[in-house]
């Protein structure tokens, strides 16, 4: 089983890259937002990045978190270098909420406000009263503090909070004017006990958000952590908030534009059947390691993903580390590995076919949470093969069977009309 295993990672190091592909230019529009998603960052000294912290990301969900540090200047330099109007993180910002990560991620990003580009935060449910939060040394960890949401919204106080003109007080939600005509609502659903749950109190603030927005003449950009919407039949309980029907039903009679959300890790799109579109931008610390850039005009919106160049970045500071330069390969190795190792604890590996089959559920695997699947049919024969056997696997695949040869990579959409 080593033996195979080793073979298919050899294999993979040696597959093409195949990268986002931004949409087409267009007029310069009035609002450019770009979104960066469940980062997962962890302060580098709470990690050695030695034996127990590498194991949990090997046998985890691919998170290249080794190099989030790096991850994150790379972005914030391309941020600086292709100025948006404002950055959002929506949710899951760091690693295991340790206030040291949260610290940590907030001096950094104050680079990008420094420069006058703003940024607007709201947690996930990685970052508040996390248990789990710990510094971690060769084979060891031990806890340390984690945020509460007293301390979140201290820490973040010029990320949003301080710019509000109206914060919840049941949770860490918000709205600013980002524009005399876009209003942006941020959506927290991880308070304290609360985590994926839209409270009765929270849905009360935003729908008086909503009538006020719309008597003050605002169309609004929504946010959220957990999806609005479902996205994947499999993955609704944890994933989509709970509370989202009557969220949806609230944003479809206001002046809500989209919501923009996170969490699955996976680059998706989904509209609801009175307009509204969400965008689940993918996760930052997951190959291809993007970000989503939101254009907004009079008219419509236009959306694209971009991939962090973390190997120009590493080459401009003169860093000499094989997988920094050529990151693209080993990011989308990492991830294919873990799901090679999830394939093969369950795989026969007597069977003749077992590497193509391997090899063809981790490009695809790769390809959904992308969300660039125009390589894939449902009539391929090894899709067709392994839909017909017992297990998760058969379950996943058929879960995201509908989205096969779509590109979620690339969005446009009017106002009143139609999405492409």
């Amino acid at each position: 089983m080593q033996y195979v295993f080793a073979l298919l990672i050899a294999f993979l190091l040696t597959l093409p890259v195949h990268t986002a592909v931004a949409s087409s230019e267009s007029e310069t529009p009035p609002l450019r937002l770009a979104f960066l998603s469940d980062l997962h960052f962890i302060a580098p000294e709470l990690t050695d990045n030695g034996s127990l912290f590498m194991q949990l990301l090997e046998n985890g969900d691919g998170k290249v978190t080794r190099y989030i540090n790096e991850i994150t200047d790379a972005f914030i330099e391309q941020v600086l270098a292709d100025p948006a109007d404002a950055v959002i993180l929506q949710g899951d910002l760091t690693f295991n909420g340790a206030v040291q990560s949260h610290l940590a991620l907030a001096e950094k990003l104050r680079r990008l406000t420094d420069a006058g580009i703003p940024v607007f935060v709201i947690p996930g449910n990685h970052d508040v009263y996390n248990t789990n939060a710990a510094r971690f040394a060769g084979d060891a960890f031990e806890r340390v503090p984690s945020a509460t949401s007293a301390l979140f919204r201290d820490i973040w106080s010029a990320f949003g909070y301080d710019q509000a003109s109206a914060c919840d007080p049941a949770s860490l939600s918000y709205v600013l004017d980002l524009t005399p005509d876009i209003r942006l609502l941020m959506v927290d659903t991880n308070t304290e006990n609360n985590i994926g749950v839209l409270t009765d109190a929270t849905l009360d603030w935003i729908r008086a958000q909503l009538e006020a927005a719309q008597s003050d003449g605002r169309r609004v950009v929504a946010i959220s952590h957990q999806t609005l919407l479902t996205h994947n039949a499999m993955f609704t309980a944890g994933f989509q908030m709970t509370g989202a029907e009557k969220l949806a039903a609230l944003y479809a009679a206001g002046p809500v534009l989209c919501n923009i959300s996170g969490h699955m890790h996976i680059q998706h799109i989904s509209v609801t059947k009175s307009g509204l579109p969400e965008i689940v931008v993918s996760s930052a610390a997951v190959a291809p390691c993007q970000y989503g850039l939101v254009s907004l005009s009079q008219d419509g919106m236009e959306y694209h993903t971009e991939v962090i160049d973390v190997s120009s970045w590493a080459a401009r500071h003169g860093i000499d580390d094989p997988e920094l330069n050529d990151f693209a390969r080993y990011a989308l190795a990492f991830f294919t590995a873990t799901t090679l190792r999830k394939s093969l604890s369950a795989a026969d590996d007597t069977q003749a076919s077992l590497q193509s089959r391997l090899i063809y559920l981790a490009n695809l695997n790769a390809a959904y949470f992308r969300g660039n699947l125009t390589g894939f049919t449902a009539s391929d024969p090894v899709f067709l093969e392994l839909t017909q056997e017992p297990g998760f696997w058969a379950l996943y695949l058929k879960s995201i069977e509908p989205d096969l040869s779509r590109n979620f990579t690339t969005f446009q959409y009017t106002f009143g009309g139609n999405a492409n």
